[in-house]
């Protein structure tokens, strides 16, 4: 599909976004459960975007819109250079901007990964840095939405250029703390350290995630080597969030799937949040992010098109598709043999990221509404509801144990007791059930993917 169709698709989504907002991750208060991230006390997978030059960027609102819309949970931000002094105080300036740019966030129900970056004020030594920090997260109390990353890289950055010794990362924690005891608090660390080594440090320096910078090598993306790290990066029973997967010019990032590929593996993994790390989020000043994204078809465009599934449901005969009636709002059917807009459905797993086998997701219609199993099961379905709820919510099963993918043949279960399995009467034709309590080939679907 071209960049034009594609924004036609986005613009499809974002005439939907008000459904949205009492639905799913409000992502008004952040938090930590287990070793996961929760949005308002459900846990949640994360996908973050590198958004570091937000403080200066030419359109905030419709920038942390068009991530909204496109499926976003956060950005993440680097606001010291505009925010900090060499004195320690912060700027005045700089902090309405970065209030600015959270308030902005909060009300498209964005979370915001505040990212230090000590290296950036020339002059600044480490007691000054806490200071500012401090300051930071005291005026900044009233925001639930965020989490402090104390300093980017720690173990290669920090005050003079110098790696932010360990002593002064655990200072400044605790310093955070005490100011704000809930505030989120990480500090990244970059390959020169192995994820082991991350969790150590993460557990010594009382930190609340391991934020780790894996390694740029041509295999980053698969299932196997995430495993690993994340396994590592868990040991410490805190949250892994993987936070600066590899970027230009490293190997194997010319094309989405890669980055498809790695966070699908990352979630699946076990990790608690991913970021898509791209090079257009150091310079904002002269463009819209979505401009700049769309300049790149392989892998930015491709890739930001993608993370909410957008997918149509083909029937066991191999010629129907089901369809929401008038785009939502009564019945659904499978008697459609052209797919436009009626047939396509957004394909949200509920616990955040890319659907993988045995999530429970949602399907939401082209006017907002969502697919329902009428009575919770053993009804007809309908395309009625208003919001994700117990009716609203399927358990999709692919088989394989992994990711949802393009061309799957799935089958779509209520999460509720007793299961009830959707169903094409006679295979396609007629009408959809979620009426049977043992899967046959009415039961299947093949799920394509619009792109």
């Amino acid at each position: 599909m071209g960049i034009g169709r594609r924004l036609t698709a986005l613009l499809f989504v974002a005439s939907a976004a008000v459904f949205l907002l009492p639905a799913r991750a409000s992502a008004q208060r952040l938090s930590i459960d287990g070793d996961q991230f929760a949005i308002d006390g459900s846990r949640r997978f994360l996908t973050f975007i590198t958004y570091f030059d937000g403080m200066n960027a030419l359109d905030v609102a419709g920038d942390l819109q068009f991530l909204r819309d496109a499926g976003f949970d956060g950005v993440r931000l680097w606001p010291t250079r505009e925010l900090v002094r060499a004195d320690g105080s912060l700027d005045p300036d700089g902090l309405s901007r970065l209030q600015f740019v959270l308030d902005r966030a909060r009300e498209r129900r964005l979370l915001v990964d505040v990212t230090f970056t000590a290296e950036h004020v020339a002059g600044l030594d480490a007691a000054h840095f806490q200071t500012a920090i401090v300051a930071t997260a005291r005026a900044l109390t009233a925001y639930d939405n965020i989490l402090f990353d104390i300093q980017n890289e720690r173990d290669v950055y920090g005050p003079f250029g110098r790696p932010l010794a360990q002593p002064d990362v655990a200072s400044i924690a605790t310093a955070i703390k005490a100011v704000h005891a809930q505030r989120i608090v990480t500090a990244s660390i970059t390959p020169n350290l192995s994820a082991d080594a991350a969790a150590r440090f993460t557990a010594d320096t009382r930190l609340d995630v391991t934020a780790y910078h894996d390694d740029r090598v041509p295999n980053w993306y698969e299932r196997g080597r995430l495993q690993a790290i994340v396994d590592a990066m868990r040991a410490n029973g805190r949250p892994a969030y993987l936070q600066e997967p590899t970027r230009f010019p490293f190997p194997s990032t010319d094309r989405a799937d890669y980055f498809i590929q790695a966070r699908a593996n990352a979630k699946q993994a076990g990790a608690a949040a991913w970021c898509f790390h791209t090079e257009f989020g150091f310079d904002l000043r002269h463009a819209h992010f979505r401009d700049l994204l769309a300049s790149r078809v392989e892998p930015e465009w491709n890739f930001v098109t993608s993370v909410l599934m957008r997918a149509r449901l083909r029937t066991s005969d191999g010629v129907h598709y089901v369809v929401a009636e008038a785009g939502g709002g009564s019945a659904v059917l499978a008697d459609r043999v052209n797919p436009g807009e009626w047939e396509t459905f957004v394909v949200a797993a509920l616990d955040g990221g890319p659907p993988l086998d045995r999530d429970r997701v949602s399907l939401r219609t082209s006017n907002g509404r969502y697919l329902q199993a009428a009575g919770g099961g053993g009804n007809a379905m309908a395309a009625a509801g208003a919001a994700e709820g117990p009716w609203e919510t399927f358990v999709i099963e692919n088989g394989n144990g992994g990711p949802v993918r393009d061309g799957d043949v799935i089958r779509l279960r209520t999460a509720i007791d007793p299961p009830w399995y959707m169903s094409a009467d006679r295979g396609g034709g007629g009408a959809v059930n979620a009426n049977r309590q043992s899967p046959g080939p009415w039961e299947t679907f093949t799920i394509l993917v619009v792109k």
